[in-house]
């Protein structure tokens, strides 16, 4: 995904790009990533960040302004800290998390697009920290999702705007865990058709670039449901009277294709208040404390430190009290019939 966003956003004029990833170039990589050759491959292979970033300024010339940053992102769920050189660890996983929030910071707007669902967490909080825009995609076998995260509460009221969409864990009522865990190697990886890397990182690039046509940027709504519960039947023209039309067109909060049936959608998903990555409880307690909190994530096996943070603890039993006095008002009425 990464290498296709790129060469879509050189097209779009583009020229200051940073690339975040701590894996190599394998040689399964080249064939299906086209910012990699076979000579990145051997010995080893070089680290795939600064094999991208080398060849795209190869592809553009001496304007391009590419970086390549080796780090890992700490996941929700993946302790640290905790062996024989457990301080050095910590320190290691402390940097990378100050350069990642550096990275977002400094960026006019981030692209998600890593493997797993829970490497996807902390970007999400640090996007929402600092007000950087993020567009996320990810790939099934397959099948495809783009979505821009909705603004942070702040920024969308400093806007006049009410409606704040969704972030990618927003249906989720549980908090994101280690996701290869008791995992073969074959289990862990994405098996994916080769066409749907271009299509959706063309589709997130395109997506990102009308956001930044739009008056009211990220904070643009989405286009309205109608009554039928669709955003509207096809048509290759938008006539500019939605609010959610840029100069390119519609601004969709989501779309979601298929190349079984080649068809899309584009659902609208209001935030979920306690939601493990955008709730804004969470957003503040990023703020609030750091790297401390994130390490308290990633160390938490179970997840019910970030649950109780995000409130998820409380709506699930707010959610269970209610399912537990309906099945009691039922059993009272079957006593009643009798």
């Amino acid at each position: 995904l990464g290498c296709s966003v790129a060469r879509t956003l050189l097209g779009w004029g583009v020229r200051k790009i940073t690339f975040v990833d701590s894996g190599r170039v394998s040689y399964s990589n080249p064939v299906r990533q086209s910012l990699f050759g076979i000579e990145d491959c051997k010995e080893g292979g070089k680290y795939k960040a600064v094999a991208a970033a080398e060849s795209l300024a190869a592809i553009a010339g001496p304007d391009v302004k590419s970086e390549g940053v080796v780090l890992t992102i700490p996941m929700p769920g993946h302790s640290f800290g905790g062996g024989k050189d457990g301080d050095a660890e910590t320190a290691a996983v402390k940097k990378d998390v100050d350069t990642l929030h550096k990275l977002i910071d400094e960026s006019d707007v981030a692209f998600l697009l890593t493997d797993t669902r829970e490497s996807r967490w902390l970007p999400t909080v640090m996007a929402l920290a600092t007000d950087t825009p993020l567009i996320n995609a990810a790939l099934g076998l397959d099948s495809w999702l783009v979505m821009r995260h909705g603004p942070s509460s702040s920024t969308l009221a400093s806007c006049g705007q009410t409606q704040r969409l969704g972030c990618y864990f927003c249906n989720d009522i549980v908090a994101p865990e280690n996701s290869t865990r008791d995992r073969t190697l074959d289990q862990q990886c994405t098996v994916t058709r080769p066409g749907l890397a271009p299509i959706a990182a063309s589709m997130a690039t395109e997506l990102c670039v009308a956001m930044f046509h739009h008056p009211l940027g990220n904070c643009a709504p989405p286009p309205a449901v109608k009554r039928d519960g669709t955003s509207g039947s096809y048509s290759p023209v938008d006539d500019g009277t939605s609010p959610s039309s840029s100069a390119l067109g519609l601004m969709p909060h989501q779309i979601r294709g298929t190349i079984v049936t080649y068809m899309m959608m584009t659902p609208s998903v209001p935030a979920f208040p306690s939601c493990t990555a955008c709730a804004d409880s969470v957003v503040e307690e990023y703020k609030k404390k750091e790297f401390e909190f994130v390490r308290c994530v990633c160390c938490d096996t179970d997840g019910t430190y970030l649950e109780n943070v995000s409130g998820l603890t409380s709506f699930r039993e707010e959610a269970a009290k209610k399912i537990e006095d309906c099945l009691d008002w039922d059993d009272d009425d079957s006593d009643d019939d009798e």
